[in-house]
């Protein structure tokens, strides 16, 4: 067994099991954390995190496609352990699906992460 470059842990979808996490699957987590935090949210760092949530109410322009496109290149290229392979933005009708293709530096291996903003209930499309 290799040991663990990265070491952290996470208590999402944890059913009372490990909450340890190493390697993909903490740089995994460490990006999805920082897509669900709004711009101004984390303490002492108001820079941090995305102004996806406030766009899933727009239309899906160009002009607004290309905003998502960087705020979601920002937040990978914020992580050394990451590099964007490319970004696929995708309607549905309950929001914005965002899929990127990510190389994790740590074995060059690719994979594809799929994130979903929805729309808040209720609300107009």
């Amino acid at each position: 067994m290799a040991i663990a470059t990265y070491k952290g842990f996470s208590t999402i979808n944890n059913d009372f099991g490990s909450s340890k996490l190493n390697d993909t699957d903490l740089i995994k987590r460490d990006l999805l954390n920082h897509f669900a935090i709004r711009k101004g949210e984390k303490l002492m760092d108001g820079n941090f995190g995305t102004s996806l949530r406030d766009l899933i109410m727009d239309p899906l322009t160009e002009e607004t496609k290309a905003i998502v496109i960087q705020e979601v290149n920002a937040v990978i290229e914020n992580d050394p352990r990451v590099r964007s392979e490319g970004i696929t933005l995708d309607e549905y009708e309950n929001g914005l699906q965002i899929e990127m293709s990510v190389r994790y530096v740590l074995d060059n291996q690719v994979e594809n992460l799929v994130v979903r903003f929805d729309r808040p209930d209720n609300a107009a499309i």
